[in-house]
């Protein structure tokens, strides 16, 4: 196997990692949406602020150490993840 063709399968291979990274990422912040929203329904907006503030922080946080220490590749298949996570959340809360 020669070294171009070596050197794409791990660039194929890292951008999935990324991508699952950022979907356990997107898959967190969304889940702790859903214990944010009942912390603030139950009448105990304080905690549900810092909640909020938390999973913000934590989320843009990762996505700008990917960014800064990675480069573009991963901050796109990350926010890619994220993305699909959201779309995987959503869907399972939905009820017709």
């Amino acid at each position: 196997m020669s070294h171009a063709i070596m050197h794409e399968y791990l660039f194929i291979a890292e951008t999935v990692g990324w991508f699952i990274a950022g979907s356990l990422l997107g898959f967190l912040h969304f889940v702790s949406l859903r214990w944010n929203v009942r912390c603030l329904l139950s009448g105990r907006p304080l905690f549900s602020l810092g909640l909020q503030l938390l999973r913000f922080a934590a989320t843009g946080g990762a996505l700008v150490l990917a960014a800064k220490l990675f480069g573009a590749m991963p901050l796109l298949a990350g926010t890619l993840g994220l993305t699909a996570a959201r779309n995987g959340v959503l869907l399972s809360e939905y009820r017709p």
